[in-house]
């Protein structure tokens, strides 16, 4: 079977009607991301900006709410992490049907970093988990539960620093390069 594309061709005069619509910092927004957009829909952008009387304030405050975006944007990937009490629960409570509204409140408030750490330490403690499970019963060693319990929990140390010294990093590294790519041409050069 033959997949067929459907193409919806806007006329400028339509999209005129849209745009005329939009708020200011709406089509500030459409000129400032000019890679997501047509050049049709950059130009309609720019003669409806053009036709309202935008003040400078009107583009310092656009400005402002954009770098204030930008702020929780970095706040909630990069700055704000699991405390070490949700570290160790989430290591310790890896069974999905107990973490899952936590994980799901992480979503919703939009704290990837706290939801990507909420995983590792999930998945860290249940491959702990297992390994202190079968290890010592493969190897023919009886352990007490409390040994076993110990150091299952001592496991949450590697794990913590695995978590500190490479994944944390390369979040943050991502992060950087996401900012410089997506830096406006007239900040790069400052």
């Amino acid at each position: 079977m033959s997949k067929t594309c459907l193409v919806i061709m806007i006329t400028q005069e339509e999209l005129q009607q849209k745009y005329a619509t939009l708020s200011t910092d709406k089509l500030m927004e459409i000129i400032e991301n000019k890679s997501s957009y047509t050049e049709l829909a950059i130009t309609v952008a720019i003669q409806e900006l053009s036709s309202r009387e935008v003040s400078e304030d009107d583009v310092k405050n656009y400005k402002d709410k954009q770098n204030e975006k930008l702020n929780i944007f970095v706040k909630r990937n990069i700055v704000d992490d699991l405390n070490l009490l949700q570290k160790n629960l989430f290591f310790i409570f890896w069974i999905p049907l107990l973490t899952f509204a936590f994980k799901r409140n992480f979503v919703e408030d939009g704290y990837l970093l706290k939801l990507k750490q909420a995983n590792y330490y999930s998945w860290a403690g249940f491959i702990s988990f297992m390994f202190i499970g079968t290890v010592p019963a493969f190897l023919e060693i009886n352990l007490s539960d409390y040994l076993t319990i110990a150091i299952w929990i001592a496991c949450f140390i590697p794990a913590y620093l695995l978590d500190e010294f490479f994944n944390r990093r390369k979040q943050i590294k991502k992060m950087q390069n996401l900012f410089v790519e997506n830096q406006p041409e007239d900040m790069g050069s400052n």
